[in-house]
């Protein structure tokens, strides 16, 4: 998958969205999310549900891909058994981009959205750690599945896009059992999603 997202939403926009009861992130409209940066998720069933700030990129920060985890894996490797049973999240977000170069003269931007939603929530799973000072570590990554239709020649993964009904499920830590998600989670139609393609900046001009 692509390693940057864009989530140009408001707090308001994003708190009315995920009917979000307490806020403890802060939050600023970015074009540009990548590997690395704090940024806000969603964890907690309704009534209960948090708005709280995440590194992404599960820990270890060494591991080969830290920032995306493939739906099959999360699902059949023991490895994500405690934190996929208990510390699912949401990733709020509203593009995937990716930043391509034509023969070192033109850079190009892909943007993938989704048609009928302006505001969309990706799955993740999220870990917590503290350090030796008592301060606490939260760290992220995406859940994704392979890419459908015309995003496949620009992204080779895409994220887990959760529909309403199954976004309130993943967002209940009292469903622990893995078997519950064989069948309800799955990529989405390559109808559903739209690809962009536009001018970043002109390559530079030599004179000699």
């Amino acid at each position: 998958m692509n390693e940057s997202f864009a989530l140009t939403a408001g707090l308001e926009e994003i708190r009315d969205h995920f009917e979000i009861n307490k806020v403890i992130a802060v939050h600023e409209p970015r074009s540009r999310i990548e590997p690395t940066e704090d940024v806000p998720i969603i964890v907690g069933r309704k009534r209960e549900r948090m708005l709280v700030e995440s590194r992404w990129g599960l820990f270890p920060f060494w591991a080969k891909d830290s920032v995306h985890a493939d739906l099959s894996g999360v699902l059949s490797k023991p490895i994500f058994d405690r934190i996929v049973k208990k510390q699912r999240c949401v990733v709020p977000g509203t593009a995937l981009t990716r930043r391509m170069q034509d023969d070192g003269k033109v850079k190009r931007q892909a943007l993938l959205t989704v048609k009928d939603r302006a505001l969309f929530g990706m799955a993740g799973i999220y870990e917590e750690r503290i350090d030796p000072r008592g301060g606490l570590h939260r760290s992220f990554t995406i859940v994704t599945t392979a890419p459908a239709g015309e995003a496949g020649a620009y992204f080779s993964g895409v994220p887990l896009f959760l529909e309403p009904e199954t976004r309130e499920a993943w967002l209940d830590p009292s469903l622990r059992d893995k078997t519950l998600w064989q069948n309800r989670l799955g990529p989405i139609g390559a109808d559903r999603l739209k690809l962009v393609l536009e001018t970043t900046e002109p390559a530079p001009l030599f004179f000699h």
